[in-house]
């Protein structure tokens, strides 16, 4: 694990290499993009890239790679991981990209979760958000539910934050209703004067009138592959907890925010399928607990040189399991 954090130029050359690894097949035989399973906004996405494959999939690669630094210097913006290191975006790479396919719902709505992210991770003494910040924090995850639908389950992750930041006035609770519904009262009034209004609404419900909690087909490869993803997710969040107690209040209170997410992404797999899982929807804890996973604070310099092989193994096995999916 050396290798993240020396050269930013050697990390960024890795972190291509991966890509490309990952996306490589999708580059090959481009798969059309899907017109169902998003929402209003994605649809408009999907028509206009519908028939150009090979452009759905360079732009999805973009956006992944660009919402890996982007989440990268938000963390390290925030004291959570390494300032001197890539792997979160890694990281979150191979959340997002296992498997590669083409340009999809989660992978558009994955930067309105971020930009909320940014608005709910604490900087410096104060150990709640202002009014302002929880209003953009939720108008984000409207945003974000305008892509794929199923994101505005990313709510129980906000609520969840609130109770951490002690947000319980009616104001508080007015401020999460205004700032989730103000997309779709724009959205909603383009679609009036449009005559989609009815089929948006249909779709809607219909969405979130259903719960799936069975079990999609699978081959046995791409199982385990998801398998070993999931499980160095709650290994990543078993070390983080362990170390909490050697960091300040804001770091703590910052992660129990990022591990929200979690209930957000198990409640999309409910509207979805439980299995395989989705790792896109849990792209931002994964990287951010198995960052911490991989490169542990430790006194003792002779025994983390002891551990090093170790993480790297773990590393490769990461990247291994995220090819197979």
């Amino acid at each position: 694990m050396k290798l993240f954090s020396q050269s930013i130029l050697l990390q960024a050359v890795v972190i291509l290499a991966a890509t490309l690894l990952l996306w490589g097949g999708a580059l090959a035989v481009p798969p059309s993009m899907s017109a169902d399973g998003g929402g209003v906004l994605y649809g408009l996405v999907a028509r206009w890239l519908g028939t150009a494959p090979l452009a759905a999939v360079i732009v999805a690669m973009v956006l992944v790679t660009t919402e890996g630094l982007w989440l990268n210097l938000l963390l390290a913006d925030h004291n959570l991981t390494p300032q001197n290191s890539l792997l979160p975006t890694l990281l979150y790479i191979i959340a997002m990209s296992a498997p590669a396919t083409t340009l999809t719902p989660m992978i558009l709505a994955a930067a309105p979760l971020i930009l909320c992210t940014r608005q709910l991770l604490l900087k410096g003494t104060l150990l709640t958000i202002s009014t302002d910040r929880a209003c953009a924090a939720t108008a984000m995850i409207g945003l974000a539910s305008l892509f794929y639908l199923p994101a505005a389950l990313m709510m129980i992750s906000y609520m969840l934050a609130a109770i951490n930041y002690r947000l319980y006035g009616i104001k508080d609770w007015a401020v999460l209703f205004l700032g989730f519904l103000a997309p779709y009262v724009l959205v909603a009034t383009v679609l009036m004067f449009t005559d989609g209004l009815a089929a948006w609404w249909q779709e809607v419900t219909a969405t979130f009138g259903s719960i799936n909690v069975g079990i999609g087909s699978f081959d046995t490869l791409p199982a385990i592959g998801n398998v070993l993803l999931l499980a160095m997710l709650l290994a990543g969040v078993a070390a983080v907890w362990n170390l909490s107690s050697e960091h300040p209040v804001v770091w703590q209170k910052n992660a129990t925010t990022l591990f929200a997410y979690i209930v957000g992404g198990v409640a999309m797999l409910v509207v979805t399928r439980l299995f395989t899982v989705d790792l896109q929807f849990f792209a931002i804890p994964f990287a951010f607990s198995v960052t911490c996973l991989l490169t542990p604070p430790t006194r003792s310099r002779g025994r983390r040189k002891r551990r090093e092989w170790v993480y790297s193994l773990l590393l490769i096995l990461t990247v291994i399991a995220a090819l197979i999916c």
